[in-house]
């Protein structure tokens, strides 16, 4: 994956003397940073483009997306190709439904470690090895992210043995979740990458598909994911988020989101 190499600010001084007087120039250059999306989780927010908002499909508001971008191999003398870079992509509701299904105690039993069911990383190809002209980093598309889940009993609650009296036992249990088949089609990704937004601005398209229904969504994602109850949580300087960015609060996520498509300052 590409390093946060250090940026170098190159200073080009030149002089003239006119007039008896000396009149200095300096020009700087900020070199660019090679395509990358920053690693972690990403608050997204959801705009229905078209599809039943009443459906499983259509009613989706907003995730947390895991995301990385990795450097191939190929570059000088054994180092990593930083202008060849994948970016991966793993809704947190994807996630979610993976990790309970490898759990036997949480799938009644069930040995689901066959990777057969699920693709849930969906991987695609930055065009370029640096950013254009706007700053911005191009995946045109992705492999589907998808999984086609069994059904998942439920998984009674347990009450705690108060003869342990320093240990709680007791569980919440987890709802049965029906068989389903889910997936994640992403195209026209972006990230803002500059010395300002290291990959930590995205939008894309999304095509959402659900046991037969289907819609499409447009994407706005912010890193870092930071929960929210109101805009003053996203415009608090400690919570990692760039300041300068253009950010609310959703409500309907509780996540902290970009205010307007890339690039969104204040």
């Amino acid at each position: 994956m590409p390093n946060s190499t250090s940026l170098l600010l190159r200073v080009l001084p030149t002089a003239a003397v006119a007039g008896g007087a000396l009149l200095l120039t300096t020009g700087c250059q900020q070199p660019k940073i090679n395509c990358m999306s920053a690693h972690g989780d990403f608050a997204a927010v959801y705009e229905l483009k078209s599809g039943d908002p009443n459906s499983p499909c259509g009613s989706l508001s907003g995730d947390v997306l895991g995301m990385q971008s990795y450097s191939q191999e190929g570059g000088l003398n054994g180092t990593p190709d930083y202008n060849n870079a994948i970016a991966a992509i793993r809704p947190g509701a994807l996630g979610e439904l993976f990790i309970r299904a490898l759990d036997p105690a949480d799938a009644g039993g069930a040995d689901y470690s066959s990777d057969e069911w699920h693709v849930i990383n969906s991987m695609g190809k930055f065009a370029a090895g640096l950013p254009d002209d706007n700053d911005f980093c191009m995946v045109p598309d992705f492999d589907a992210g998808a999984i086609d889940l069994p059904l998942l009993p439920e998984v009674p609650p347990t009450e705690d043995d108060l003869t342990t009296e320093d240990v709680d036992e007791s569980d919440p249990g987890l709802p049965e979740i029906p068989a389903t088949s889910i997936s994640y089609t992403w195209s026209a990704a972006r990230w803002l990458v500059s010395a300002d937004a290291q990959g930590t601005q995205f939008e894309a398209d999304l095509t959402y598909e659900r046991d037969g229904c289907t819609a499409e969504y447009h994407v706005l994602g912010l890193y870092p994911a930071i929960g929210c109850e109101n805009d003053k949580d996203c415009n608090d300087d400690a919570n990692g988020i760039n300041p300068d960015f253009a950010v609310r609060c959703e409500a309907s996520i509780g996540m902290c989101v970009l205010a307007g498509p890339p690039p969104a300052y204040e």
